[in-house]
Order: structure tokens, then C-alpha cells, then sequence
């Protein structure tokens, strides 16, 4: 018995050395269903989760394989999501009830993409001190020298949408961090290439980047009682304006709301048609995002998810 796990290992190890170092978007993208799924599995099982520790370095390279993958082919039966909200829907909406955790592939995700579990993602550091922040419930308080203008802003918005419909919570967030704080790069506020603020860092500085927006706009609206579960900060590529982004997308009734610090208008992702995510995270839980467009997957394989730096480019 023992020997059989050792041999089992080593197999594990071979075959994940294939997922994520030599297979090429050539080859994922001529898979079949029935070839691509026992590579899924592999990376659910937990014997593989030595290997893939010690394959580190090519783990950052992961979004080559899972964004080569015919995705049509890997789940021909995928739902078809129901119409997106106007925006001009003002309807008390509730939120759906949270997914259990499942090591399965999600199916049909934010902007029409296939979500699937993966724990070995580098971005989890990033945002393990701001969840942690969050689900402390002391990621809003004013600091030492009481309330500056951004987190009085912040507070009387909490205050405004005690009771409030779950639409109204959005929207209100959305429009209030947009303004509460500025855009700054994290070179210009931490001098490093690429920082994760916590909600209490951003409103303190009074700025951030795109993903400091999506954050602080999840500590606001689960201080507001939004499920975390019902929350996703996504990473993903402007194929319009070119450059990496983050964005936070809140789940209601099915429909994937867009809270962008690019606009103040809150829109469903089935109307950013620009967009293509690369990976998200869904408290503490990390899933990599894969399209059915050759051109997206293309574009998903070209940068390793480890240099992805969202509102700055390439990490050096």
C-alpha cells in the first residue's frame, strides 16, 4: 500500500508538471471535455498539493493552461444566466443564497466566463490582511484623531442605507468610495509596484488604486450586511483601454452587479462586454476565470498571474 501511494504521488506530480508547465494553449485548446477533466480533478485531489508546492515557479503560469481550455467542450451544458438588470432597476432585490464551498467548477460566472477553484492562488496574500480587516467589523472606524472627510463620508452613507434595499446599498457604495477617496497609484502611496490597502489604509491616505476601491467597498457593504459570500473582488484585463483592473461584482438574484471605480453607474456585467476577468476571490476562497473566446484565452495566457499588478501594469 505504501508503495502504491508513493507511485501515486510521483503520477500526481508528472501530471501536474504537465498542467502547469509544459501543456501549451495550442494543446489545451484542441482538449476535449473528457481530456480536460482529469486535470480538473487532479487539481482537486490533495495528494497533488505537495507537487504543486514544490512547482511554485510555474504556478504563476497556471492561467496559461486553465485560459487555453475549450471551454465549450469542457461543460457543453452550462445554464444560461437570466437577463441582466436595467440599470435604471430601483427594485428591492434580495440577495441570492450563498453557494456552498465546492471544489467542482463553478459553471457560468461574472462576464460569461467558467470559474474554477484554485487555493494555490498568489493573490490570497494580498487579500488575507483586508479580509481579515473586513470581517473584524473595525475596517470603517475612525482612527486616533477621529473622522477624516473620507471615512465621515463612508459612515453617513452607512447611515443612509440602514434598511435600505439591497440595490440602493449598491449604488450608494459605489458613488460614495468613488468619491470619498482619489485615484493613486501604489508606487505613489506605498512606493511598491503592487499593495492590497486594508479599508482603514485607504480611507487614512484618502486614496487608492482600483483594487483599494473594490475592497473598501466590500468592508462598506458588509458592514451594510452583504453576505461576503455574495461578494467577489475580480481581476481582469480592460480589452478596451488596455491595462489590468479590479473591480468588485456583488451577486443578486443571479444577476452579477459591476461596482467600478470607473464609473459611478452600476451596471450588469452582461453589459461590459470589454472586461475579461483572470482570476477572482470570494472571501478567502481564490478561483481562476477561463472564456470561450480564443482571443480572450490568448489574451489570459499572456501575462502569468503572479506579474499581474491591477491599476499598474506588469510586476518587474
Amino acid at each position: 500500500m505504501e508503495r502504491k501511494n508513493k507511485k501515486n504521488i510521483l503520477a500526481a506530480i508528472a501530471a501536474a508538471s504537465f498542467a502547469f508547465g509544459l501543456a501549451s494553449p495550442t494543446i489545451c485548446q484542441a482538449a476535449t471535455g473528457d481530456t480536460i477533466r482529469p486535470v480538473i480533478e487532479l487539481l482537486q485531489n490533495p495528494l497533488v498539493d505537495t507537487a504543486i508546492d514544490l512547482l511554485a515557479p510555474t504556478v504563476g503560469n497556471a492561467a496559461k493552461a486553465i485560459g487555453g481550455v475549450n471551454l465549450a467542450a469542457l461543460n457543453r451544458s452550462l445554464a444560461v444566466e437570466p437577463a441582466g438588470l436595467s440599470h435604471n432597476d430601483t427594485a428591492a432585490l434580495q440577495p441570492a443564497r450563498p453557494a456552498k464551498p465546492t471544489n467542482a467548477p463553478m459553471g457560468d460566472s461574472v462576464f460569461g466566463t467558467v470559474a474554477i477553484p484554485f487555493k494555490h492562488l498568489a493573490a490570497l496574500d494580498n487579500m488575507a490582511g483586508p479580509l481579515a480587516e473586513i470581517r473584524s467589523g473595525k475596517a470603517l472606524d475612525c482612527g486616533a484623531g477621529g473622522c477624516n472627510a473620507a471615512t465621515a463620508a463612508v459612515a453617513a452613507a452607512e447611515t443612509k442605507i440602514a434598511g435600505a434595499s439591497i440595490r440602493d446599498k449598491i449604488n450608494t457604495i459605489n458613488f460614495t468610495v468613488n468619491h470619498a477617496i482619489r485615484y493613486a497609484s501604489d508606487m505613489e502611496t506605498y512606493h511598491v509596484t503592487d499593495y492590497w490597502a486594508k479599508p482603514s489604509e485607504a480611507l487614512s491616505h484618502q486614496q487608492g488604486d482600483c483594487e483599494d476601491y473594490a475592497i473598501l467597498k466590500m468592508a462598506a457593504l458588509y458592514d451594510a450586511g452583504v453576505d461576503l459570500d455574495h461578494m467577489a473582488l475580480v481581476v481582469l484585463f480592460d480589452q478596451q483601454r488596455h491595462f489590468y483592473h479590479a473591480v468588485l461584482s456583488v451577486s443578486v438574484n443571479g444577476n452579477n452587479l459591476i461596482l467600478d471605480n470607473m464609473r459611478d453607474e452600476v451596471l450588469s456585467d452582461k453589459r461590459i462586454a470589454e472586461y475579461l476577468p483572470l482570476y477572482s476571490i470570494v472571501a478567502g476562497r481564490g478561483y481562476l476565470h477561463g472564456s470561450r473566446d480564443p482571443h480572450a484565452q490568448k489574451i489570459a495566457a499572456a501575462m502569468p498571474l503572479g506579474k499581474v499588478a491591477p491599476g499598474e501594469g506588469e510586476i518587474h
